[in-house]
C-alpha cells in the first residue's frame, strides 16, 4: 500500500486549483482524474461555449461590416470548422493545465479513484491495473454531469449539452427546454447562426436569478432573434416523426405542438458521485443530492474536504477555483473560509449579460430603502464605436449607508465589467468611490462610472432628471 499527503479526486477548475495551491504550501499532490483535465468548464461548459459565441459575435459583425465601410462578397457559416477551433481552444487550454501541474510538481493519475475507507482509495487505472493509496488528506472535487434524460426522452435528437457541442452539422431547428444561463446561451448562438429556436421555461420567466429590468431587455434581444420564448411551460410527450420530432408543450395552461429537429435539454445536472464509493468514507450529503461542507470545505469526515460543483451548491467556474483553494489551505493546516459575497454571474450571450449582488427585488423584499443608477450604453462612446448600443449597467444601492448592494449589465462587456463591480462589493466601496474615480475614455467601463453618479443624479451623458 502507498502512502500519499494529499490526494485529489477530479481534476476540474476545482481539482487542479486545489492540487496546485497544496504544492505551494509544500505539501505533496496527488490528482487523480478518470476523464480530461480542466473538468465541465473546460471541455463541455462555458470554455467551448464562448468559443462558439465568439463565431456566432464575428458571423453578426460580418454583416454588418458595409456600416464601417468593409465590404465582404460572400458570408457564410462553417459549423464543422467552427467546432473545430472550439476543440483547438479546448486542446490548448487542458494542455496548459497539465504544463501547470507538471510545474508545480503534482503527481497526475490516470484512473478512477474510489473509497475503501476514509483514508484509503482504489485507483483503477487506464491499463486495468490498480493502486491502493492511504492519504494524510483527501480533497473530493469530481464535479457534476448533465443530468441522464427520462427514459421517455431518450430519443437520438433529444440531446444535452455536451451532445449539443459535438453536433457537426448545424440543425434547421432546435427547442432549448430550460430559460437559464445555459439554455439562453445555446439559443443566443444557435440563432445567430441561423437555426430556428424556440425556448421552453417552466417558471413565469427566463434567467430567474438576474434582475428583472436586465431580463426585460435581454428577452427583447431574444425576440429580434428570432427565438419564440415560452413561458410558464412544459412538455408533455415527444413523438419521432421520420426526421423531426412532435412536441406537445403545455404553455400557461394551453396545449399545442411544435415540430422542430433537435430537442436539447440544457438544465438539468447531477454531481459525479455515484462511482466514487462515497459509502465507503461514510460522507454526508444535502439536500441537493451533492456532498455537504461548511465553509472550510470540510465534509463530516475531518480529513475530507470538498470543493466545486459536486456540491450542487454554487456551481460556477470561479466559485469552484476558490473552493479548490479554501480546500488546499485547510488541508494543509490553514484556517480559511470561503466568502461567497459577491459571487459574479454571466452569460456567454451576445449581447452579454453579468451581474452580482442583490437584483433591485431582492433588495426591497429584504427590507432596504434603495437607490437607482442606470446608464444605457446608447449613449457610451465606446458602445457606439463597437456598434453594440443595446443594454444598460444599472446599480441597487442602501440609501441610507450607501453600500452597493448589487451591479447588473447587459450589453457589451458585461463579462469583464462585472469583476470591477464584485470588487466594489467586496471592499463596500461606494457609488461617490467610482464616480470619483478616472475611467479610460473611451471605453466601456465609462457605462459604471455613470451609472454609479447616476445614482444621485449626477450622470454627465444622460438625459435622464434628477429625482
Amino acid at each position: 500500500m502507498e502512502e500519499r499527503d494529499v490526494v485529489i479526486i477530479g481534476g476540474g477548475p476545482a481539482g487542479y486549483a486545489a492540487a496546485i495551491r497544496v504544492s505551494q504550501l509544500g505539501g505533496k499532490a496527488t490528482l487523480v482524474e478518470n476523464d480530461t483535465l480542466g473538468g465541465t468548464c473546460l471541455n463541455s461548459g462555458c470554455i467551448p461555449t464562448r468559443s462558439l459565441a465568439r463565431g456566432a459575435e464575428l458571423f453578426d459583425m460580418a454583416k454588418n461590416a458595409n456600416d464601417y465601410g468593409i465590404t465582404y462578397s460572400d458570408i457564410s457559416v462553417d459549423f464543422a470548422k467552427m467546432q473545430t477551433r472550439k476543440e483547438t481552444v479546448v486542446k490548448n487550454l487542458t494542455a496548459g493545465v497539465n504544463s501547470l501541474l507538471n510545474a508545480n510538481k503534482v503527481e497526475l493519475i490516470e484512473g478512477l479513484g474510489q473509497f475503501i475507507s476514509p483514508m484509503q482509495l482504489e485507483v483503477s487505472l487506464k491499463n486495468k491495473t490498480k493502486k491502493i493509496f492511504t492519504a494524510r488528506k483527501v480533497i473530493i472535487a469530481t464535479g457534476s454531469r448533465c443530468k441522464n434524460l427520462p427514459i421517455q426522452t431518450r430519443l437520438t435528437k433529444v440531446i444535452n449539452t455536451t451532445q449539443a457541442l459535438r453536433l457537426t452539422q448545424l440543425p434547421k431547428s432546435m427547442m432549448v427546454v430550460g430559460g437559464g444561463f445555459i439554455g439562453v446561451t445555446f439559443a443566443i448562438i444557435l440563432s445567430k447562426l441561423g437555426v430556428a429556436v424556440n425556448l421552453i421555461e417552466a417558471t413565469s420567466h427566463i434567467l430567474q436569478h438576474i434582475d428583472s429590468e436586465i431580463v426585460t431587455i435581454f428577452a427583447r434581444e431574444l425576440s429580434s432573434n428570432g427565438i419564440k420564448t415560452f413561458t410558464d411551460a412544459h412538455i408533455v410527450k415527444i413523438d419521432d416523426a421520420r426526421g423531426d420530432l412532435h412536441v406537445d408543450i403545455k404553455a400557461k395552461g394551453q396545449p399545442f405542438t411544435v415540430s422542430t429537429e433537435y430537442v436539447l435539454m440544457a438544465e438539468a445536472r447531477e454531481p459525479n458521485i455515484d462511482e466514487i464509493r462515497l459509502e465507503q468514507a461514510g460522507i454526508q450529503l444535502n439536500d441537493r443530492g451533492g456532498i455537504a461542507v461548511n465553509k472550510r470545505m470540510e465534509s463530516n469526515i475531518s480529513a475530507i474536504f470538498v470543493a466545486g460543483d459536486v456540491t450542487m451548491e454554487h456551481m460556477w467556474a470561479p466559485v469552484a477555483y476558490v473552493e479548490g483553494i479554501t480546500a488546499a489551505e485547510n488541508a494543509m493546516g490553514l484556517k480559511t473560509e470561503v466568502n461567497y459575497t459577491a459571487i459574479p454571474y454571466w452569460i456567454s450571450t451576445v449581447p452579454e449579460v453579468a451581474s452580482v449582488g442583490m437584483t433591485e427585488d431582492e433588495a426591497v423584499a429584504k427590507g432596504y430603502a434603495i437607490q437607482i443608477g442606470k446608464f444605457p450604453f446608447a449613449a457610451n462612446g465606446m458602445a457606439t464605436i463597437l456598434h453594440k448600443k443595446t443594454g444598460m449597467v444599472k446599480l441597487v444601492v442602501d440609501e441610507q449607508y450607501h453600500q452597493i448592494l448589487g451591479v447588473h449589465i447587459v450589453g457589451p462587456g458585461a463579462t469583464d465589467l462585472i469583476s470591477g463591480a464584485a470588487l466594489a462589493i467586496r471592499l463596500d466601496v461606494t457609488p461617490e468611490d467610482i464616480g470619483a474615480t478616472l475611467h479610460a475614455h473611451p471605453s466601456l467601463s465609462e457605462a459604471l462610472w455613470e451609472a454609479a453618479r447616476d445614482v444621485n443624479g449626477e450622470a454627465i451623458h444622460s438625459f435622464r432628471q434628477r429625482k
